[in-house]
């Protein structure tokens, strides 16, 4: 498959509706069921500078507190409007990714194409766990945590990406010996490590440590911010902590990053995709 162009700022509104809709409903379950969560990197980002999405962004972030983010994940497929769906490698092995996700089915989303897998256009939703103030530990951690990744890339990626040649005998081998059940459960234990409640820190894994380490005020306690007309939760200090992930992050870039995304059709259910796509096999 090929990745499609860039879509034009009209088509970029009209999937950033979608998006806005599912942080609307992620925003009225944690509220119904007292869950702390947060907008999150460039979320917050577009909250503070621009009310809301950053002209270009096709994608939205939130993150919870993990004992809030296991309740939500376990809970969300009861509590979610019919229209959406969480997602996670704890539910589905073959889910690529070390955090959970809300997608709309009534649409079609793929990231990249060396994943064997599809859905609907998502809200990424990430764990914050606790994270020691010792240098060295935090430095073991996240070579652990590292190899784990790596793990989990090799037991869920396409073991022909690069062809049927030398380039594919590794995944392949990794592909027998890692399962994707125990590659999920792995990531999920080193993640946990530090316990969330007892840390002066916490990290959101997924950014490295220079960006994805701050101190427990800096979330503090979820603030209302304006974003899009509406009223979601942001961190308590965005100030600290748009400095800390991006600098001066009230200048505008020079030009737009490439979109997240490599296929999207808003009208069409994945699930109709994914019959499609296996009878042309």
């Amino acid at each position: 498959m090929e990745a499609q162009k860039r879509i034009n700022q009209e088509e970029t509104r009209e999937m950033q509706q979608y998006i806005l809709n599912i942080l609307l409903a992620i925003d009225k379950v944690c509220k119904e069921h007292n869950l702390r969560y947060y907008l999150l990197a460039g979320t917050m980002l577009g909250a503070v500078r621009h009310k809301g999405f950053i002209p270009w962004d096709d994608d939205a972030d939130v993150a919870l507190p993990r004992e809030d983010y296991n309740i939500l994940v376990k809970h969300a497929n009861e509590w979610l409007p019919e229209r959406y769906k969480l997602i996670s490698g704890l539910q589905d092995p073959m889910y690529p990714y070390q955090f959970a996700r809300i997608q709309d089915k009534e649409t079609t989303y793929i990231l990249r194409r060396n994943f064997d897998f599809v859905g609907g256009l998502p809200v990424d939703v990430f764990p914050l766990d606790g994270m020691t103030e010792n240098a060295l530990l935090r430095r073991k951690h996240y070579l652990k945590y590292q190899l784990a990744k790596k793990l989990l890339y090799f037991s869920t990626v396409d073991p022909f990406k690069h062809g049927h040649g030398l380039k594919s005998l590794f995944p392949r081998f990794m592909h027998k010996v890692v399962s994707q059940d125990w590659a999920h459960r792995k990531m999920n234990n080193i993640q946990r490590e530090y316990n969330y409640q007892k840390s002066s820190l916490i990290a959101d894994h997924d950014n490295a440590p220079s960006r994805g380490i701050l101190p427990k005020d800096v979330y503090g306690e979820p603030t209302p911010i304006e974003f899009e007309g509406h009223l979601l939760m942001g961190v308590q200090d965005p100030d600290f902590y748009l400095k800390y992930c991006y600098g001066d992050y009230m200048k505008m870039p020079k030009q737009y990053p490439p979109q997240n995304f490599r296929y999207l059709d808003l009208h069409k259910p994945y699930r109709e995709y994914l019959k499609e796509m296996k009878k042309k096999k």
